[in-house]
């Protein structure tokens, strides 16, 4: 049997000033961490490594 759809949350009056506050300096915050793009593809390869099965006789 099927579940109840739940109605989705939205947001009003002084939570959307602070939410658009949030994703205005979402960037700025990356910058002061030393996050970059870079950054996240490297260790998302190191960690998708960690799940690599090594067939033996594969010698690609």
């Amino acid at each position: 049997m099927a579940r109840e759809i739940k109605p989705t949350p939205v947001l009003e009056g002084q939570d959307v000033i602070e939410f658009y506050k949030k994703l205005a300096s979402f960037k700025d915050d990356l910058k002061k961490l030393g996050i970059t793009r870079e950054k996240i593809e490297r260790d998302a390869a190191k960690f998708r490594a960690m799940f690599k099965v090594k067939v033996v006789g594969d010698e690609r």
